[in-house]
């Protein structure tokens, strides 16, 4: 394995993935590429990559060898929690009306003001919050394709799944926790943790942490 900084081994990842669809979004035609080039561009467009970071530190922490012959299959494991963080951030400014993300328009504004500089008919708002709403979709669904694809061993995915399909579930409970509190006006202590947990330290740490440890066959005993 090639001995570049994380992030940067993470980022080459996700370009090789990025890569390997170009001939199913291109097949698609009509404008496809273009929006997924968006989704693309926000994904490889800075970031720290501190969930792959943490998945990766949790393998090498469980035993995982970071020169032996799994080491490519779990980064690119890891490395497809950038795409899940991509959907989820492209959700969330839509949810919160969010104008720029990390010095940049944010998808549904970016693709409001392609609408308009059209001329196309309808809302531009409505497309762009439309068009994002697909993105990020489609983040996660190949969040669940490079896990696949990654080479993993058989044993190995099979110990993921689990955690994998529980982080999932969490952080969007977490989403879900946050815009529920802030509509019931929820201001109490326990709803904020709850919020914290779910929405943020376990998708962020916990998880990523859990992920790797158990790539590397550790278990909870």
């Amino acid at each position: 394995m090639p001995t570049a900084p994380l992030p940067e081994l993470v980022e080459e990842a996700l370009r090789e993935f990025f890569d390997s669809k170009a001939p199913i979004v291109g097949a698609v035609g009509g404008g496809y590429r273009e929006a997924v080039s968006a989704l693309e561009s926000f994904v490889l467009r800075g970031g720290k990559r501190v969930r792959p970071s943490f998945a990766w530190s949790g393998w090498l922490g469980a035993g995982g060898d970071p020169t032996g012959p799994h080491a490519d299959a779990v980064l690119r494991a890891c490395s497809a929690l950038e795409l899940v963080q991509a959907g989820a951030l492209i959700h969330d400014d839509i949810i919160d009306a969010s104008t720029t993300r990390r010095g940049f328009p944010t998808v549904h504004v970016d693709f409001a003001g392609l609408h308009r500089n059209n001329g196309w008919r309808g809302g531009p708002a409505e497309f762009g919050q439309a068009v994002a709403i697909l993105l990020g979709d489609l983040a996660l669904v190949w969040a669940d394709d490079m896990v696949r694809e990654a080479g993993l061993d058989s044993a190995a995915a099979t110990r993921l799944g689990p955690v994998w399909s529980a982080m999932r579930t969490e952080v969007l409970g977490g989403q879900y926790l946050d815009i529920a509190g802030e509509a019931a006006a929820d201001e109490s202590v326990e709803a904020a943790a709850r919020v914290n947990r779910f929405k943020t330290a376990a998708y962020t740490i916990e998880r990523p942490l859990h992920l790797g440890a158990v790539l590397a066959g550790a278990t909870s005993s």
